[in-house]
């Protein structure tokens, strides 16, 4: 009868190996019993929370004018898709206009479905670098950078 050599002759890069393999084939088994199907939807979902865009007119509720330049003096729009699962938390969502690193204005989302809608009015928006981002709470969920340049008229 041959005797198996004691533990402590085992080399540490076989223990490691060891704990490496345990760990993937419990990786597998717990992919296998979620099913790849839940696990897709949890990291889509996590991916696409939020999708914003500015622009300048908004039409049959899309938005139009996309783009990031913009004149003087113009009505803008923060336009953002935001997933179901924001819609359920308890945060409540707001755009923050920014101009350079100043804050402009806070505006609790106007939601309609799925779109979270907001305006500047044409007097608030100066020439400079401008910023909105879309917050819940106090995570930042998406963020558009556009230039506002001076109007030459």
């Amino acid at each position: 009868m041959t005797r198996f050599p004691p533990l402590r002759n085992l080399r540490k890069t076989t223990i490691v190996v060891a704990v490496v393999f345990l760990g993937f084939l419990l990786h597998r088994i717990i992919v296998a019993y979620m099913g790849d199907e839940k696990i897709r939807d949890y990291a889509e979902a996590e991916l696409s929370l939020a999708q914003s865009v500015v622009c300048s007119h908004i039409v049959n509720g899309s938005p139009f004018g996309v783009d990031s330049s913009f004149e003087e003096g113009m009505r803008l729009y923060y336009y953002s898709t935001v997933s179901s699962a924001l819609q359920l938390k308890d945060d409540t969502l707001m755009h923050i206009w920014f101009n350079g690193a100043d804050t402009v204005q806070k505006l609790a989302c106007d939601m309609t479905q799925d779109v979270c809608l907001t305006t500047i009015a044409p007097a608030l928006l100066k020439a400079g670098e401008w910023s909105v981002d879309l917050v819940a709470g106090r995570r930042l969920l998406s963020t558009r950078q556009f230039i506002v340049e001076p109007n030459e008229r």
